[in-house]
C-alpha cells in the first residue's frame, strides 16, 4: 500500500465518530420524517442539531478513527484526535480545527507514526430513515492541514524512489498535507441510530444505505461500540479504542475472527497505559510489552471465532491486536520476508455484565 493511498484517508475522517453520545431527540424526530427531510427546511434540520453541536469535539476526543484505503478494505491505520475547537459561522456552517497523532503501514515504509491537523468548513445537515438519522458533512473550504511524520520504521534509501522533499521523511510531510487538505473534499457521512450506534462512511451514503461491516448484530440490548475489520502485519499492532464503561455491572463483549496469520493475540489495557504504550508505537521502532499488567491477553487462531464477555470497572479501555513476538503469548513466523498479515474482524459492545 502507497503513502498516499494511506493518507488519503486520514482527517476526511476524523470526526466520523464524533456524534457517539450526542442525542438530538431521534425518535421524537422520527414520527415526522416527511417535514424534517423536506428539502426547504434546512433552518430548521440546522436548529435542531445545534443541540449536539456543542458535544462534537468532547465525544471526538474519546475514539480513535481507522485508516483506510478504501471503504470497503480493511484499515490499516489509525487516528487518534487530540485537540478540538468548534465554531459556527454566520453563514450556519461548521468551523472545525482539530489535530492528533497516529500510525500508519505501507509496504514500502512498514510504520509509519506522525502528527497531523486540519481547519476545515463544513456544511452539515441531515435527513431521517426512519428513527436512524443520517448526518452529512460536507466540506466548504479547508484553510489548513499539516503532516509531520514522527517515525519511519523502514526508511527507503534517499533518491531510491525519486522522491521530493530531499528524504522520506521530507517527502512524507510535503506531500501528506496535500493529499489530505484533496481527501477531506469528500466529506463524509455519520449514521446514528436511537440507541447510540454509529456507523460512517466516506462521502455520501444514500440515506437508507449502509457501509459493510464484518459482523451481524443482534437484538440483545447492548451497545455496538465497533463493528470493523483491520489488517494488523507481521511485526505490527492494532490499537483499538478506547472504548468507555460508564457504570458499574457493565462489561465489554468481544468477538474476534482471525484470517491469514496463524494467530494474533487480544490484549485489552486500561486507557492510562494505552496511552502510554501508544506513545511507544508511534515514536520508536523498537517494539515492547504493555507497561503494566493487561487486563486480558488471550490468543485467537485463525480460523476460529472468539468471543469473550470482559466485565470491567468505570473506565476507558484500548482492545490491542498484537502480530508481534514482543508481548502477548504467541509470535508470528520467523522466516525473513515472511510476511502473513492478520485480518482481524471484530466488534466490541457493551451491556450488562453476565
Amino acid at each position: 500500500m502507497s503513502f498516499r493511498a494511506v493518507t488519503a484517508r486520514l482527517l476526511s475522517v476524523a470526526f466520523a465518530l464524533s456524534f457517539v453520545g450526542a442525542s438530538c431527540g431521534q425518535t421524537s424526530l422520527a414520527v415526522m420524517p416527511g417535514v424534517v427531510n423536506d428539502p426547504g427546511n434546512l433552518t430548521l434540520r440546522r436548529g435542531i442539531f445545534s443541540f449536539a453541536r456543542g458535544q462534537i469535539c468532547s465525544e471526538v476526543q474519546k475514539r480513535s478513527v481507522p485508516l483506510k484505503l478504501r471503504e470497503e478494505d480493511p484499515a490499516t491505520g489509525r487516528f487518534f484526535p487530540l485537540s478540538c475547537a468548534a465554531q459556527e459561522l454566520a453563514s450556519g456552517n461548521l468551523f472545525l480545527q482539530f489535530g492528533g497523532y497516529g500510525y500508519a503501514w505501507t509496504n514500502i515504509t512498514k510504520r509509519i507514526g506522525f502528527d497531523a491537523s486540519a481547519a476545515v468548513e463544513y456544511d452539515h445537515d441531515f435527513l431521517m430513515d426512519g428513527s436512524t438519522m443520517y448526518v452529512y458533512f460536507r466540506e466548504h473550504a479547508t484553510s489548513a492541514t499539516t503532516f509531520s511524520s514522527r517515525l519511519v520504521e523502514q526508511p527507503p534509501a534517499p533518491g531510491a524512489f525519486g522522491l521530493p522533499g530531499g528524504s522520506t521523511q521530507g517527502f512524507l510531510d510535503q506531500v501528506g498535507g496535500a493529499v489530505l487538505k484533496k481527501e477531506i473534499s469528500r466529506g463524509f457521512t455519520v449514521i446514528r441510530d436511537a440507541d447510540g450506534s454509529v456507523d460512517f462512511g466516506l462521502g455520501v451514503v444514500e440515506k437508507g444505505k449502509r457501509p459493510g461491516s464484518p459482523y451481524k448484530t443482534a437484538d440483545n440490548g447492548r451497545l455496538v461500540l465497533t463493528n470493523e475489520r483491520v489488517e494488523v502485519h507481521q511485526n505490527q499492532r492494532d490499537y483499538a479504542g478506547p472504548f468507555e464503561v460508564k457504570g458499574k455491572g457493565q462489561a465489554l463483549y468481544l468477538s474476534v475472527a482471525v484470517d491469514g496469520a496463524p494467530a494474533v493475540d487480544v490484549i485489552v489495557v486500561h486507557r492510562g497505559v494505552g496511552d502510554a504504550w501508544l506513545q511507544q508505537y508511534t515514536t520508536n521502532a523498537t517494539l515492547g510489552p504493555s507497561p503494566a499488567p493487561p487486563v486480558l491477553d488471550e490468543p485467537v487462531t485463525s480460523g476460529m471465532v472468539w468471543r469473550r464477555p470482559l466485565p470491567l470497572p468505570a473506565g476507558q479501555y484500548y482492545v490491542v491486536f498484537d502480530n508481534t513476538a514482543a508481548a502477548g503469548r504467541t509470535a508470528p513466523p520467523s522466516a525473513a520476508g515472511d510476511d502473513r498479515a492478520a485480518l482481524v474482524s471484530y466488534a466490541v459492545e457493551v451491556g450488562a455484565a453476565p
